[in-house]
C-alpha cells in the first residue's frame, strides 16, 4: 500500500510530457451543423458635396424663384362718392311781441301832414282799439313788402332831468307798440325806423310830451341803419 501511494505521488510531482492530438473531423459528427446567416447588403449612401465657402462660415439656402405669373391689368379705380351737402335749418326770425292793447288806453290820435301822431297817457305806451285802427289805415295794401315807402316812428316822454332812464324806457315801448301794429299789415321791419327821446332831446317841446309821430315817405335819419328785427 505504501508503494502505491509514493508511485502515485511521484506521477503528480513529475511534469506531464503526454501530447494531446485532436481529430477536428471527428468532433464535425458530435455538434449539429448551423444554417449558414444571410448576408446583409448596406445601401450606400452618395458622397455629400462640399459646401461651397470659407471657413466655418454658414452657407445659406438657395432661394426659391417664384414661378413666372402672367401680367393680369389691374381694376380701375373706384369712382368716389361725395355725400349730399348736410342741410343745416335756418334760424326763423324773432317772432315780433303783439301790441299791446287795453280798451281804457287814454291814447289819442291827431293828424298830421305826412303822417299821424298819437299822444299818450302819463306814463302808459299801450293802445286803444281807435288808435290802433288809425296806424293800421296808414298802410296801403299796395304799399306792404319791401318796395314801399319808409316809417320813421319818433316817441318822447316825460320826465325828470335826475332820472333820464325812465323816461327813454317809456319811449321806446311807446315806438315799439307802433312797430309791432306795422309790422301786423305787412310792412317789412327794414322800412321802420325807430327813434326813442326823453325830455331833454331836440322837437321835445314841439309837441305834446309823450306823443309818438308816424311820418310816411323817405327815410330822414340818412345813412342810418334800421333797427333790427
Amino acid at each position: 500500500m505504501r508503494i502505491f501511494t509514493l508511485l502515485l505521488l511521484l506521477l503528480i510531482a513529475l511534469p506531464a510530457r503526454a501530447q494531446v492530438s485532436v481529430n477536428p473531423s471527428a468532433l464535425d459528427g458530435l455538434a449539429p451543423a448551423k444554417p449558414p446567416s444571410p448576408a446583409v447588403s448596406t445601401p450606400q449612401l452618395p458622397a455629400a458635396k462640399p459646401a461651397v465657402g470659407s471657413g466655418n462660415a454658414p452657407v445659406s439656402a438657395p432661394k426659391p424663384v417664384a414661378p413666372n405669373t402672367p401680367n393680369v391689368a389691374s381694376a380701375p379705380p373706384a369712382s368716389v362718392v361725395v355725400p349730399p351737402p348736410i342741410e343745416v335749418p335756418t334760424r326763423p326770425p324773432s317772432p315780433v311781441a303783439p301790441p299791446r292793447i287795453a280798451a281804457d288806453a287814454p291814447t289819442s290820435v291827431e293828424k298830421l301832414k305826412s303822417g299821424l301822431r298819437l299822444v299818450f297817457g302819463n306814463g302808459r305806451s299801450d293802445l286803444n282799439p281807435a288808435s290802433e285802427t288809425a296806424v293800421k289805415e296808414l298802410v296801403l295794401p299796395a304799399q306792404a313788402g319791401t318796395d314801399g315807402p319808409s316809417y320813421t316812428v319818433t316817441s318822447y316822454a316825460a320826465g325828470l332831468p335826475e332820472d333820464p332812464s325812465t323816461p327813454r324806457r317809456v319811449s321806446l315801448s311807446r315806438a315799439l307798440a307802433v312797430r309791432s301794429v306795422l309790422i301786423s299789415q305787412g310792412v317789412a321791419s327794414t322800412r321802420i325806423y325807430v327813434r326813442a327821446f326823453g325830455p331833454a332831446s331836440p322837437g321835445f317841446a314841439d309837441g305834446p310830451a309823450d306823443r309818438a309821430d308816424i311820418v310816411v315817405g323817405p327815410n330822414p335819419m340818412g345813412s342810418e341803419a334800421p333797427p333790427k328785427r
